[in-house]
């Protein structure tokens, strides 16, 4: 597919308070987004990344990330409901039918680090020889032995975060075990599944062959994956893939901030189908939504920007844990701050695959707005790139030379973190000699005309919510 973009399809707070009140649609997502299948499909997005899909310990309150049982997708009487927050699993079933007919692929947001809402407990013990009493056994008594007759114990995890005994909080580690080989600390939360035990990794990898195969999914999103064993997360995909001949998207949620160390990560996982959200270059969006970005070096920001990886990048600027209410590092006065210029970065680079956050586009009510870069993405973002000597430190500018598969194609890009209101010019070469631009986004009037080497007088606006244009051949009529 050419430039594919990724639709998040979920957020925090969604069904609740008074988002639950503006937006009662979003209390049944499985039937919303089979509903509206046909116009995200022309709006131009290419995958769909689902929230868990599976029973969680909160029962219908659970975004997904409390994992208790992967096999009930909305389908048995467990933790107080049969459906989840989203749907049953045969609303589920009809959403994916519904989307693929209109040739979206779906990502599954795979929970496979720990496991929480255990139904019993046991005694234990812990490495230090002392005992306790932790919450290990998950029965599933409302789905009994259907899909997978396995019974969790506390032979399945390494450790707990909890002493029902002591009533004390910590990590508590048993006395057989030792924390998986993950990249960052393997412990993170709830009861931390031991993937050295043959029993829990062979269901997990079923698993996933079942949500692909019989449930149709194309991919998975691994959530904390640097607190998931790097060998298992490596046999995960190889296995899973191999069970289809669909050509699976993965994307690992390794939240690490510096660009060597999440390069290093992926070559511990050494997996060449693993993509990860750059989160480098989300820092450096962070710092221009505040104003404090030296915006000549945006072009070496990331992972995007990186030899060998750049392609391994999956961009974004936000999602459900960077964004929550009063949950931002920019203030929640500011949330919109030079948003679009970032995803106006994201839409326009040649590399990555860039993602577009359900909040912004449907709740924050940037959706014409992200709908215009999405088509300047589908429709001119092709062929070679390179940035500007324009530059400088408060604005930035790339350009796309086009390409002959994408006739028209080609464009100029400008951001820029100056809210003066002035007119910013830019001396910009596109290679393109004797053209008329305008601006695709509507920020700015009139038409540039480039001379016979190709030079133009390109604009943007100094202003953070209009401080980004897209300019593309033609007249504008």
């Amino acid at each position: 597919m050419d430039n594919p973009i990724i639709l998040q399809t979920f957020y925090w707070e969604m069904n609740t308070g008074q988002y639950a009140d503006d937006f009662p649609e979003e209390s049944n997502l499985w039937n919303l987004l089979a509903a509206r299948a046909e116009e995200i499909s022309k709006a131009g997005f290419n995958f769909l990344w689902f929230p868990p899909a599976n029973k969680g310990a909160a029962g219908i309150h659970d975004v997904g990330y409390g994992t208790y049982d992967l096999w009930d997708l909305g389908e048995f009487d467990q933790k107080g409901s049969l459906r989840t927050k989203y749907g049953t699993k045969e609303e589920l079933e009809n959403a994916v039918e519904k989307l693929h007919n209109f040739d979206l692929k779906i990502l599954y947001d795979a929970v496979l680090n720990h496991r929480l809402g255990a139904d019993e407990k046991e005694k234990v013990l812990l490495k230090n020889n002392k005992e306790a009493e932790v919450w290990t056994k998950f029965l599933f008594p409302g789905r009994g032995e259907k899909y997978s007759s396995l019974k969790l114990n506390w032979q399945m995890f390494d450790g707990v975060d909890w002493d029902e005994r002591t009533q004390r909080a910590g990590e508590y580690l048993f006395q057989t075990k030792e924390w998986d080989d993950s990249y960052d600390d393997d412990y993170l939360m709830g009861a931390d599944l031991d993937y050295a035990n043959k029993m829990i990794s062979e269901d997990v990898k079923d698993w996933g062959e079942w949500i692909v195969n019989e449930i149709d999914f194309d991919g998975f999103r691994f959530d904390a994956s640097k607190h998931v064993d790097n060998g298992f997360l490596h046999d995960f995909i190889e296995k899973v893939n191999n069970s289809t001949e669909k050509d699976l998207f993965f994307i690992g949620e390794a939240w690490v901030n510096d660009v060597e160390h999440l390069i290093n990560y992926l070559d511990v996982v050494d997996q060449h189908k693993m993509h990860v959200f750059d989160f480098p270059l989300r820092v450096s969006f962070v710092d221009m939504m505040r104003g404090e970005l030296d915006m000549r070096w945006l072009g070496e920001k990331g992972l995007i920007n990186q030899e060998n990886y750049r392609n391994r990048a999956v961009t974004f600027v936000e999602n459900h844990d960077t964004e929550r209410d009063g949950v931002n590092e920019y203030g929640t006065e500011a949330i919109l701050q030079r948003k679009l210029q970032a995803y106006c970065y994201i839409l326009m680079r040649r590399d990555g695959v860039p993602t577009v956050f359900w909040k912004d586009y449907y709740v924050h009510g940037l959706k014409e707005e992200i709908d215009k870069l999405i088509q300047l993405r589908k429709k001119y973002a092709y062929g070679d790139a390179y940035e500007s000597e324009a530059n400088d430190e408060l604005s930035y500018s790339y350009i796309r030379s086009g390409d002959k598969e994408h006739p028209g194609s080609g464009l100029v890009m400008m951001i820029t973190q100056q809210e003066n209101g002035d007119l910013i010019e830019k001396n910009i070469n596109t290679g393109k000699a004797n053209a008329s631009y305008y601006d695709y986004t509507g920020n700015i009037e009139g038409l540039v005309k480039t001379d016979e080497d190709g030079n133009g007088l390109f604009k943007v606006k100094g202003s953070a919510e209009e401080g980004y244009s897209v300019w593309i051949q033609g007249d504008n009529k």
